[in-house]
């Protein structure tokens, strides 16, 4: 690529639309995925945060040094993949490869890294040496019950897809999600079709700036059933004899669901994650929900829910397929004409659950212009 003059060593080339867009289509609206850089530089920091980590460092042109900072992947994916403290340490030259934001001078989006040796690692390679076990091996042994004779859904659980390093799978692959629909209709969760929206959440969802009201820009989880398997983070379920916790690895959500209660207390303060109560019907916990706050249910195109969302999952082990299966049932009497069936899955982790703790850095690029925010 011919490198241009002022962005360093930065090169530029429009790209047809198909190509780049499609390999990270969710970065399309805060970065411009028609423009390629190469950039030449030396790093002045590194952070491996979440939800992205972020590479600082100084580009030299003509005499002339500006700091640059190129967004990667989340800190607990590049940790999974081998990166360290020490793989971008001070001082480090490194060519980045990578789409401009739109809305922010010298900050793109990482695509992949060039070491002076001539090693490149993609933004979702793994380091040479790394050995990224995500998912355990399918003979993992475990107990069916536990002590107080409830079916064992304990422990560790991943979704290995994108934002994960290649693992050996526990179970069956996870259907993809739905295409977005016709009269631009969202598209449905994984494993659903599309949901069927009322004139009132259309008009909601046509409030929705993806750009600035994504909830992960404001840490976030957006709701129980994406925040579960985004970006492969490791979870986990511990079980008590009156009630279950989900701790989800995105965002370090937690969600309490509780056993023996017939009915949802009338003093619900509500909340992203609702108020849960569940029960076993066999090997299967069936959990009821309501009281959430209104919320998105598809972060990209904003599709919404209501406070009046109602929810009904049915989570258990599949011995088979050693994984984790969960069905459910949205209905939303406001936002949906009819209910939203979905389903997903998560294999047993060979890591343990690791705090999110969140870190937004992607700053103007990501903030309204007239927001007072940070």
């Amino acid at each position: 690529m011919k490198k241009l003059a002022l962005i360093s060593s930065v090169s530029l080339i429009t790209l047809g639309v198909a190509s780049v867009s499609f390999a990270h289509h969710s970065s399309a609206p805060h970065f411009d995925n028609t423009i390629d850089l190469s950039l030449d530089g030396v790093v002045t920091d590194w952070k491996m945060v979440n939800p992205h980590g972020y590479i600082y460092f100084d580009v030299t042109t003509n005499g002339e040094t500006v700091n640059w900072r190129c967004e990667t992947t989340s800190g607990s994916s590049l940790r999974r993949q081998g990166f360290s403290d020490e793989t971008f340490a001070i001082g480090t030259k490194v060519t980045i490869k990578g789409n401009p934001a739109r809305r922010e001078a010298n900050h793109c989006y990482a695509s992949s890294f060039v070491f002076p040796d001539g090693n490149e690692i993609a933004r979702y390679g793994v380091v040479e040496g790394a050995t990224p076990e995500v998912v355990a091996v399918a003979d993992t042994p475990r107990e069916k019950t536990l002590a107080n004779g409830q079916p064992n859904i304990s422990g560790y659980w991943v979704r290995a897809a994108r934002g994960a390093p290649p693992a050996r799978p526990a179970g069956g692959q996870e259907a993809k999600g739905g295409a977005r629909g016709a009269g631009g209709q969202a598209g449905g969760g994984r494993g659903g079709a599309a949901y069927d929206l009322t004139e009132a959440a259309l008009a909601t969802q046509a409030k929705y700036e993806q750009i600035y009201d994504d909830p992960s820009i404001h840490c976030d989880i957006g709701n129980i059933f994406f925040g579960w398997g985004h970006d492969s983070h490791v979870n986990a379920i511990t079980q008590e004899d009156d009630k279950v916790i989900m701790q989800y690895g995105y965002m370090d959500y937690v969600r309490t669901i509780h056993l023996g209660m017939k009915e949802h207390p009338a003093n619900i303060e509500p909340s992203r994650g609702g108020h849960s109560i569940g029960s076993w019907e066999g090997d299967t916990l069936v959990v009821d929900t309501i009281g959430f706050t209104p919320g998105v249910l598809h972060p990209l195109n904003g599709t919404p829910h209501s406070d009046q969302m109602h929810t009904v999952e049915r989570i258990s082990y599949d011995a088979e397929s050693k994984s984790l299966k969960r069905d459910y049932l949205i209905t939303d009497p406001l936002y949906l004409n009819k209910p939203y069936s979905g389903s997903d899955s998560q294999n047993i982790s060979a890591q343990a659950y690791e705090p999110y703790n969140c870190t937004e850095l992607s700053g103007d690029n990501n903030r309204r212009p007239d927001s007072s925010e940070g």
